[in-house]
């Protein structure tokens, strides 16, 4: 994907606050990443950037330079916000030259003014971050250790934050890749802790949060963990205290945003709709389920299975990757899900050893949807698509060229599709 950072990002020049504000503005305000975030859909309405959560919808634009059509747009937001049951935020900068009618919009349209803070922009090679005193240590978590909750715990109890850890923990967003959660400790015990973002294709990296003001919690912060390009800017939102210790070590005050809030009538989802699987113990009791179902031996190292009684198999190696009638074959067994599983029920995505994803079948896949993640024929990997319970799901066995459907209810499903694709004989190896 190419980058959006501006030509005159040079990392040998120190910029002054009007270009740190440019480089902010057009890095991060500009079109939308190519590539969205599992489970979420991405929406251009005009010059606006609505992003769905299934949870909540964010709006992003640069400036507007037609500000006779904000109300016009808001409503947009809310017609497409209502539809889907999602409070939006909609957050309005000062430097804009039509901030003040934009807001006077977003008043009489309903949304609600909520905080306000300062925009601070840090070159990383010119940041001055202190070190943690003795007996205190910063340290990188994931989502699978202790820690990481101690993190969430800190979070609830202080903000608002740019981006609540609670949603990223929500998405399961990958702490190796999109952000890195650090808490900073005392003898075991955590006692602040910040959450850094990458900002796709571009020199940025988000402050998504600080719950305190200590800001050694980004001192050599891993920003090389993040995927090229290189992150060499850092950009927070503070107020108070916070924003008085990120100015002290070098942040530069850009400019200042307010937040508007809508909510629609509804319950909105608990959930989103689709996210990546946590290494955790019940993703290792999922895995033991669909490797006890199916007989599969991978500890072992033979890659042996033992189909149940109440599975079919069929064997696709006959077809190159990309064929239409792999991917009818992977429709089949997406329709075949929505049937048999029960609403509101969650299916897996499991490869042994590698990430896997969880998501509700009912709200992937289908028009103004996210798309359906991972595959249920597998290409260079085992892999088990199936329900938390293991009660019927598939299991592809990449070596053989096999695919094995189980569960009667979903054997029932796709039975046909899969002969007319697939050829009905069944396939038996070593």
């Amino acid at each position: 994907m190419a980058s959006r950072e501006p030509h005159c990002l040079n990392a040998a020049v120190a910029l002054d606050v009007g270009e740190l504000l440019a480089a902010h503005d057009q890095s991060l305000r500009g079109p939308v990443a190519a590539h969205p975030r599992l489970g979420t859909v991405v929406e251009r309405i005009g010059p606006l950037t609505l992003t769905h959560y299934g949870t909540h919808g964010t709006v992003d634009h640069p400036a507007l330079d037609d500000q006779a059509s904000a109300a016009h747009l808001a409503a947009q937001v809310q017609q497409r916000a209502a539809a889907r049951v999602e409070p939006v935020e909609w957050r309005v900068f000062a430097h804009d030259a039509g901030a003040s009618q934009l807001t006077a919009a977003l008043d009489a349209a309903g949304f609600i003014a909520g905080w306000k803070r300062s925009v601070l922009v840090g070159a990383v090679a010119e940041l001055d971050f202190p070190q943690p005193p003795p007996d205190w240590k910063v340290e990188s978590v994931r989502w699978e250790e202790p820690q990481a909750q101690h993190a969430l715990d800190l979070s609830a109890r202080s903000g608002p934050h740019c981006v609540p850890l609670s949603d990223w923990h929500a998405m399961r967003s990958n702490p190796s890749w999109d952000i890195d959660i650090r808490v900073l400790t005392h003898r075991g015990k955590a006692a602040a802790a910040s959450w850094l973002e990458t900002v796709q294709g571009t020199a940025f990296a988000a402050v998504g949060g600080l719950t305190a003001s200590s800001p050694e919690l980004l001192a050599e912060s891993p920003l090389r963990r993040f995927q090229p390009p290189t992150k060499r800017f850092l950009v927070a939102e503070a107020d108070g205290h916070l924003r008085s210790a990120l100015v002290a070590v070098g942040f530069r005050d850009v400019t200042t945003v307010r937040s508007h809030h809508w909510t629609p009538p509804g319950e909105p989802a608990a959930t989103p709709p689709a996210r990546h699987s946590l290494g955790d113990a019940e993703f290792r009791r999922r895995a033991r389920r669909c490797e006890a179902r199916v007989g599969f031996d991978y500890a072992g190292g033979s890659g042996r299975y033992v189909a149940p009684l109440d599975s079919r198999r069929w064997f696709y190696g006959m077809l190159d990757r990309g064929t239409p009638a792999l991917a009818a074959a992977e429709q089949a067994i997406q329709g075949g899900l929505r049937a048999c599983v029960r609403p509101g029920e969650w299916v897996y995505q499991y490869r042994p050893y590698l990430n896997g994803w969880e998501f509700d079948p009912h709200r992937v896949g289908g028009p103004g949807q996210p798309h359906w993640p991972g595959s249920a024929i597998a290409d260079g990997e085992f892999q088990f698509l199936a329900t938390a319970d293991a009660r019927l799901g598939t299991f592809a066995h990449y070596a053989e060229q096999v695919l094995v459907v189980f569960g009667d209810d979903l054997v029932e499903q796709v039975a046909n599709d899969l002969d007319h694709l697939f050829g009905g004989g069944v396939w038996s190896f070593g």
